[in-house]
């Protein structure tokens, strides 16, 4: 009976943990955030002032100072103006903002979406600002 207690005591001890990842990302957590599927929302997006950096036909730059303020980060002229709707001279001067994933550790995973433009008041009216669109 003892040797068969011996011999029985490898199988019913566990060697691992059923259900533990094998790997670990770096910075990664286990949060409800990072568990959740491809196509799920992030619930921690939020909307950032953007500052235009430079101007150019192709492509934009602009620092995202709540995320990053020392990064410039590339977007389309084209999908600036048109989430906007606003000429060039118009966007050299407007305060803009939009939607980001502030959790981003690449400006890859920054999922920009939803282009805001303001244009300042003009000089002698009320202060304040216009909204765009």
């Amino acid at each position: 009976m003892a040797s068969e207690l011996v011999g029985a005591e490898p199988e019913s001890a566990p060697s691992s943990p059923v259900g533990v990842p094998m790997g670990v990302l770096i910075g990664g957590s286990l949060g409800p955030t990072d568990s959740a599927g491809p196509g799920v929302a992030r619930t921690a997006e939020r909307r950032v002032s953007a500052q235009l950096l430079r101007f150019g036909s192709g492509t934009c730059q602009v620092v995202l100072p709540e995320w990053r303020s020392a990064i410039a980060v590339s977007v389309p002229t084209e999908q600036l103006q048109r989430s906007t709707g606003m000429s060039p001279e118009e966007l050299r001067s407007a305060l803009l903002s939009v939607v980001i994933n502030p959790e981003a550790v690449h400006d890859r995973e920054l999922g920009l979406r939803d282009w805001q433009a303001e244009v300042p008041a003009a000089r002698g009216r009320r202060r304040g600002r216009r909204q765009v669109r």
